[in-house]
């Protein structure tokens, strides 16, 4: 989120929409989503060797669909009343998927949100 304002800002928000999410990682799971492509493979799809390389056509996908969310969460830590309905749809998703996804992907810490809904442990370890 390239400064610590913004970085605080994108907790709160998160937080206000999963009580707890940035506690849990959310805000490093959403700059890791929002820079999967500046890794080779891109951090796109955890699988349990390691990460899984997009085609040509889903890497042009991914890529204009970051281009979107990082403009969404641009209007949202804007705080200029710029954000739609649709930015904050997207920031609760990824604020849920950070709170009770794969670990592999830069939250759930120690599979926190697993634990506060009593989601059993996965049969596999999570993704690396």
């Amino acid at each position: 989120m390239r400064t610590e304002g913004r970085r605080a800002a994108l907790a709160a928000l998160l937080d206000e929409l999963v009580p707890g999410s940035a506690a849990l990682g959310a805000v490093e799971y959403v700059e890791q989503l929002l820079g999967a492509l500046d890794h080779e493979p891109p951090r796109l799809w955890a699988g349990l060797d390691g990460w899984i390389e997009p085609g040509p056509w889903e890497r042009h996908a991914w890529t204009q669909r970051l281009a979107g969310w990082q403009a969404a969460y641009d209007r949202l830590l804007a705080a200029d009343g710029s954000a739609t309905a649709a930015d904050r749809r997207l920031a609760h998703e990824h604020a849920c998927e950070a709170t009770y996804g794969d670990p592999a992907y830069g939250a759930n810490r120690d599979g926190g949100g697993w634990q506060a809904i009593a989601f059993p442990p996965p049969l596999l370890p999570p993704a690396r």
